[in-house]
């Protein structure tokens, strides 16, 4: 399992992501925190390193393609909603 936190500030804390989402990494965090977050890159961030970490290594493909497609509706619809 990856540590949700670490990853978290992996991504958000690149450089050229901050500036586009205009955030500061003081907005970042913890992980249910930045899920939180009004900063749509932040939240969105945050929302797919959880159900990424969220997926058993043991499922099978066909498993991991429905719980990819999943997500993908999830961030699609609220990535609409938000911009």
């Amino acid at each position: 399992m990856i540590n949700d936190g670490k990853m978290l500030e992996a991504i958000l804390y690149n450089e050229r992501l901050m500036k586009f989402g205009d955030y500061s990494p003081a907005e970042v965090g913890n992980i249910f925190e930045a899920q939180q977050s009004d900063n749509v890159v932040i939240s969105t961030v945050a929302r797919i390193v959880k159900r990424i970490n969220d997926l058993d290594p043991k499922a099978d493909n066909k498993s991991k393609e429905s719980l990819q497609k999943e997500l993908w509706k999830e961030i699609n619809e609220y990535l609409k909603g938000k911009l």
